[in-house]
């Protein structure tokens, strides 16, 4: 019984995370401002779905033309090269609400964020490479297999050097 308890209050605290506002915020009712929280993030106009979701128990409906307002003026700060850069390094893809005119300048900013971002994440990948090797030749009492080791990670360390040198040409200035 008790687990039952934990589990079905641990599915009502999943569902409540899963709101896109608060009880709260609904009852505030600052539309205006959740809208420009959701315009900087990038979200469609459908996104105001999920606050007559979420405010439908408080019996809140939400100012959807307030909302829109503070919506658009939050994809302002959404749709720059700085922050199309920004969604790029973080690996996640640009929301398509920015402006037709704005597109070639975001998408440049945004492939070369992409590219820091993969760029990292390969570097990543090769320093747990290099880690493994440098396991294995502490590990090793074969003179053959350390001298073929040693010469791996003399290559990942050369790949890391030319690595890091694409990265830093893809950061920020």
């Amino acid at each position: 019984m008790f687990l039952r308890l934990i589990a079905a209050l641990a599915l009502l605290m999943a569902l409540a995370s899963c709101a896109s506002l608060s009880e709260q915020e609904c009852l505030a009712g600052n539309w205006e401002e959740i809208g420009q929280r959701d315009g900087r993030a990038g979200r469609t106009a459908d996104y105001i779905v999920n606050h007559y979701k979420a405010c439908d128990e408080s019996g809140v409906t939400p100012d959807r033309a307030a909302w829109e307002r503070g919506r658009q003026a939050g994809l302002r700060a959404y749709c720059t090269p700085d922050n199309a850069y920004e969604v790029g390094r973080s690996g996640r893809r640009l929301s398509p609400v920015c402006p037709a005119a704005s597109l070639r300048a975001l998408d440049r900013a945004h492939d070369r964020g992409w590219r820091y971002y993969r760029l990292t994440e390969e570097i990543r990948d090769l320093m747990r490479e290099a880690d493994d090797v440098r396991a294995h030749l502490v590990d090793s009492d074969d003179r053959t297999a350390r001298a073929t080791l040693a010469s791996r990670l003399n290559f990942i360390q050369l790949r890391h050097t030319m690595l890091e040198a694409r990265r830093a040409a893809v950061a920020r200035p």
